[in-house]
């Protein structure tokens, strides 16, 4: 019969030797591990021949599409993403560092932004299809699902400028006994009717107001003057609102929720102009002494209340949040439908979505629809990978 094997303990004395090796090792190294892990890193300064220890940066970007390429000072990121959405870019030396997001057949995203020692800053990413990408919705619909177009209309003619994602086809008869009803037509063609979607200004009570006061005293003026409501509209503690003629968007919630883009590091005039633009300065500078948006801390960084959008010189239509984000801004402007960031930090990005000047748009649901020679089309602002 074998013998079970027997395994004997370690002696005490060798026991004694693992363990303060082990501590000794730890003890050596966290130093380093602390060195490293607060932006600490040894670089080899291939000019002077000599190795210096600078202190270093992250950039966090989070991106609205999958298949995209990032650059950070026109040199490409080849490291795998930190999740599905986003990248984290470390061992950034301190200063301005301009990042691009980019793709065929989507608008290029830019922005130039500060990178602190020790310090990870965030930018949100967006990228709208260079050329418009439409879902019809037509009165029938063949049994398949395919969209009916009845007429003398042509491809060229109803998706002049634009791509369409799903199956249509043109009618060669006037009978439509073949083909079934499109509910989902009603539906749109019932908002169009009665919502106030057109192409009329969203500063026109403020226009009306300020001709009704131009020659009026001001005693008639307190009598007169207008108790219309702006409108507002409000999305994860971001509110979207016009004041005079222009467009703002406001953080109502807590200070510590508050967006990263709402807030500036060194809150000096001078400093923030060339870190983060002139306009951003000046934003910031002005608001110190206003009672409606004031300054407050938070973890060091100096906030501001709220932020003009950038409308393009244009009058706007419709203004509201693009569908499932809070920090994108879908405008309705004189020659099309345009998505703006609210971070105006170097500049705000502004990418056509549909471009036009006869179309009327709303959006339900999340969706944005247009209405346009009198045909109704979903816009799908996406790319499938």
């Amino acid at each position: 019969m074998p013998q079970e094997p027997q395994i004997s303990g370690m002696p005490q004395r060798h026991r004694q030797i693992f363990f303060w090796t082990l501590v000794l090792v730890f003890v050596l190294l966290l130093p380093t591990m602390i060195f490293y892990t607060t932006g600490y890193r040894l670089i080899f300064d291939s000019d002077t021949e000599t190795t210096m220890v600078t202190s270093t940066g992250g950039m966090y970007v989070t991106t609205s599409n999958l298949d995209i390429d990032v650059y950070l000072d026109e040199e490409q990121i080849e490291q795998p993403r930190l999740f599905r959405n986003a990248y984290y870019i470390q061992n950034i030396k301190a200063g301005q560092h301009r990042i691009v997001v980019q793709a065929p057949e989507v608008h290029t995203w830019v922005k130039e932004l500060p990178v602190d020692p020790h310090i990870v800053i965030e930018a949100a990413a967006f990228n709208m299809p260079t050329t418009p990408r439409l879902r019809p919705i037509t009165e029938y619909e063949t049994s398949e699902g395919a969209a009916v177009y009845q007429g003398t209309g042509t491809t060229s003619t109803i998706f002049a400028n634009a791509t369409v994602t799903e199956a249509f086809v043109f009618a060669t008869t006037s009978s439509v006994a073949s083909f079934s009803i499109n509910p989902e037509y009603e539906f749109v063609e019932t908002l169009f009717g009665t919502s106030t979607a057109s192409t009329t200004s969203v500063f026109a009570q403020f226009i009306r107001d300020m001709d009704r006061f131009r020659f009026i005293s001001p005693e008639e003026r307190t009598a007169t003057t207008s108790t219309t409501t702006p409108e507002v509209i409000e999305r994860n503690g971001v509110e979207l609102l016009n004041r005079g003629l222009e467009l703002y968007a406001v953080w109502r919630g807590s200070e510590n929720g508050i967006p990263f883009y709402f807030c500036v590091t060194n809150a000096n005039a001078s400093t923030t102009a060339f870190r983060y633009g002139q306009h951003v300065a000046n934003a910031v500078y002005a608001t110190s002494s206003a009672t409606s948006s004031p300054l407050f801390l938070v973890d060091d960084r100096t906030c501001r209340s709220e932020i003009k959008l950038d409308r393009l010189r244009q009058d706007v239509y419709l203004f509201d949040f693009f569908p499932g984000s809070s920090d994108l801004v879908l405008l309705h402007l004189e020659d099309g439908l345009y998505v703006t960031e609210i971070d105006d930090r170097a500049w705000q990005n502004t990418q056509p979505l549909y471009l036009g000047e006869d179309f009327r748009a709303i959006i339900e649901n999340d969706i944005i629809y247009i209405e346009e020679n009198g045909n109704f089309f979903e816009i799908i602002p996406e790319i499938e990978s």
